[in-house]
């Protein structure tokens, strides 16, 4: 049967359509490679701003440092500055920050707090001018209790428990973690349910000895303390800043032990 004029028309246009059709199906829509671009772009500016954001807090703990410094030298007596008995003494060298990373434990937070407080207070003002130190302590004030009501959160952190420190009362059990951040250790006092202390991390004689991971909440306690412009000989509490003392609460919720590292391949 021969086709009729229309019906050739029509398949001759069906058969021009068809590798059209066919290669539309197979070829990504312009639209979606455009997102794709977006997206990739997107994730680099946002790794970009975290390496610049990391950079700017371990300048900004640079900076404190030298704060501290200068309120001390501001503060000690003319020619007495790190003196004993008379005769000058080189200065404690300063250990390497630790990064400003909360997760890390006690020092971590105190880097971010550190880097925070920087971030309000870029300067210090006239220490021998009262007034000035006046208004500088009353807003500290301000910028500690947003701080320790912002700072509260939830982390796990690595720690120790002093085998000495453990007692028991009733339903809880007391005692010290450990934990070490750089060349620092952070003593911290719990007191947990006897629950919390399960069998997994429970001996005949205590606790297990070695790294557990402590999940709980922590709550800085920043204190402002205006006799105190530079660390202390021992440095108990710990300075957060010039007049400002870094004390925290943790609120252990679990202890479990360190999970084994994986096997080298």
């Amino acid at each position: 049967m021969r086709l009729t004029q229309t019906a050739a028309i029509v398949a001759s246009l069906a058969f021009v359509a068809l590798p059209a059709a066919i290669a539309g199906a197979q070829t990504p829509p312009e639209q979606s490679i455009n997102d794709l671009r977006q997206e990739v772009d997107r994730l680099r500016q946002e790794q970009a701003k975290k390496d610049a954001d990391l950079a700017a807090a371990l300048q900004r703990i640079k900076d404190l440092e030298a704060q501290l410094a200068g309120a001390k030298a501001a503060a000690a007596p003319s020619g007495q500055t790190g003196t004993s008995g008379g005769t000058t003494s080189p200065a404690a060298p300063v250990p390497a920050p630790v990064p400003a990373d909360p997760t890390l434990g006690p020092g971590g937070l105190l880097s971010s707090l550190q880097a925070d407080y920087l971030a309000a207070f870029p300067t210090l003002p006239d220490l021998k001018d009262q007034q000035a130190l006046n208004l500088h302590l009353r807003a500290l004030e301000s910028w500690c209790a947003k701080a320790n009501r912002d700072g509260t959160k939830q982390y796990a952190w690595t720690g120790q428990v002093d085998p000495t420190s453990l007692s028991t009362n009733g339903k809880t059990a007391s005692f010290v973690i450990v934990f070490t951040n750089g060349k620092r250790e952070y003593r911290t006092p719990v007191t947990v349910d006897q629950s919390v202390v399960s069998a997994r991390v429970r001996t005949r004689d205590g606790i297990v000895p070695g790294d557990l991971v402590f999940n709980g909440i922590v709550r800085p306690r920043l204190s402002v303390n205006g006799r105190r412009p530079q660390p202390s000989a021992f440095e108990n509490p710990p300075m957060l800043a010039p007049y400002l003392e870094y004390f925290y609460e943790f609120e252990v919720k679990s202890m479990t032990p360190v999970a084994p590292a994986a096997p080298a391949k």
